[in-house]
């Protein structure tokens, strides 16, 4: 979204942009919790997101903040969630009232019918991703929810410590349209 290695411009979409980071995982033990992945697992509350999205609409009294990012996700929608999640969707409607969007990875598991949560929300901007040929990644989620694709696959990315490494899924693709939306409210 943000990356800038000094060099050329082949990294990063909003070079001159900050990022405030908020840490919204925890660590599961229980296979049960985790799931298909082995445990122990990295997962996320819903009331740490919305505690972080509440925090980011305090910031934006000191801050000006284009966008919240969140590359993350799960479960299976058809259809919008916000009956399920009222907090989730409230926490996003209140930092829309002030110019910030809320932008969603889709998912990665191949649903060509559905989404996961939080991209399910009726005011997400929800994005999937496409490939070096412009066509859908056989690995996104697909589904009218879609507001947006954006390139995730062979994303060159930052890692820990110095360096770069190349990643894939809708985690990628989701910093691109922060990182325009970033772009798009500083020219206006």
């Amino acid at each position: 979204m943000a990356g800038n290695d000094g060099v050329g411009p082949h990294f990063g979409v909003a070079r001159g942009a900050d990022i405030i980071a908020m840490q919204v995982f925890s660590q599961f033990s229980s296979q049960a919790d985790c799931g298909s992945a082995p445990a122990p697992c990295v997962l996320s509350f819903s009331s740490d997101q919305i505690a972080a999205l509440e925090r980011l609409l305090v910031l934006n009294n000191t801050f000006t903040i284009a966008a919240a990012n969140m590359s993350l996700g799960g479960g299976q929608f058809f259809s919008n969630c916000d009956g399920s999640r009222p907090a989730t969707k409230t926490a996003f409607d209140n930092l829309a009232s002030v110019g910030i969007a809320t932008v969603i990875a889709a998912g990665n598991n191949g649903f060509r019918d559905s989404v996961g949560a939080p991209s399910c929300i009726s005011t997400a901007i929800t994005v999937g991703a496409t490939d070096d040929q412009d066509s859908m990644a056989s690995f996104t989620n697909i589904s009218p929810q879609i507001d947006l694709l954006a390139p995730g696959v062979d994303i060159v990315s930052s890692v820990q410590g110095p360096g770069t490494a190349s990643y894939q899924g809708t985690s990628m693709a989701t910093p691109h349209v922060a990182g325009a939306w970033a772009v798009l409210k500083q020219a206006n």
